[in-house]
């Protein structure tokens, strides 16, 4: 696709035709840092990384998101040289059938490696995948603007649109990078996720309350921890036995979430209750300093 988009801009001098090109540089170094992640991501884990290596799939993802700002910075130069000196378009047939042929199978691509990020829970094949379709939107408005201006004359409109594929590009770019910082900071599960967790906990009869549910992902792997309340005179194998019913609920749902129950003892006034994240950290307000 880099060497069609590449032909497409030697046939025609469109700057915006250039644009589409760099953005298929990046494609090509995110791929291939993408491989490398995956594969280290695969690994198991070992002494020195005891929750394995899964969180390599978002440095892979924030490295794409720094070279996708890099190309939009290239592009406004580009751009902004083009338009202080506009020059017309050559062979602008030959260059829209080319640039047509690699959009085409980049939709294909990016579809492919969406359905795989969902199937595998891949954050990086699906930030990669989001990549490439968000890209062939962009090379769809650039073949439309090449078009208008072999048809108006109007090479000014060229840098222009170059202009509005390199913003289009920064807001991707920011995108990405925010999701997967966030996720390097151990965002929690979808609400839907930690519902399946809290109907568990509501559900058993032997427990009495719970607090401090915690949970994250790690590319593919998914944690949970909670404090579960019960009976203080239970026996240590009994109380075992209620956080193995409430693991068990949860894993016929949730089939690969690793979960941590703590049981503790009820104590009326003190541990009783179910306190939600929602109550433990309400929308917008920030944990104080030292709370666990």
């Amino acid at each position: 696709m880099l060497a069609l988009k590449g032909a497409a801009w030697w046939a025609t001098g469109s700057v915006s035709l250039l644009s589409d090109a760099a953005e298929s540089i990046v494609n090509v170094v995110a791929a291939a840092t993408l491989i490398a992640a995956l594969r280290w991501a695969a690994q198991g884990p070992d002494r020195d990384h005891p929750y394995g290596h899964q969180k390599a799939e978002y440095l892979s993802s924030v490295f794409e998101a720094v070279l996708i700002l890099v190309a939009a910075g290239a592009i406004l130069v580009s751009a902004a040289q083009r338009l202080a000196e506009p020059q017309p378009l050559e062979r602008l047939g030959l260059g829209l059938a080319v640039a047509v042929a690699a959009t085409a199978v980049n939709g294909a691509l990016g579809a492919y490696l969406l359905r795989a990020g969902r199937e595998l829970r891949s954050p990086a094949l699906a930030a990669n995948g989001r990549h490439v379709l968000t890209d062939v939107w962009t090379s769809l408005g650039v073949l439309v603007g090449v078009a208008l201006v072999g048809a108006t004359g109007w090479s000014v409109l060229d840098p222009l649109l170059a202009i509005v594929v390199a913003a289009n590009v920064v807001r991707e770019g920011v995108r990405v990078l925010t999701s997967n910082v966030s996720k390097l900071l151990d965002e929690r599960l979808p609400e839907r996720e930690e519902q399946v967790i809290l109907d568990a906990l509501d559900a058993h009869p032997l427990v009495l309350g719970y607090h401090r549910l915690r949970t994250r992902r790690s590319g593919r792997a998914r944690y949970a921890e909670v404090d579960v309340f019960v009976d203080p005179d239970l026996s240590v194998r009994a109380a075992h036995d209620v956080v193995a019913e409430v693991e068990d609920a949860i894993h016929g749902e949730l089939a690969e979430l690793t979960t941590t129950l703590h049981v503790e003892p009820f104590v009326a006034g003190e541990r009783e209750g179910a306190v939600r994240p929602d109550q433990e950290y309400p929308l917008g307000r920030r944990p104080r300093r030292g709370q666990r």
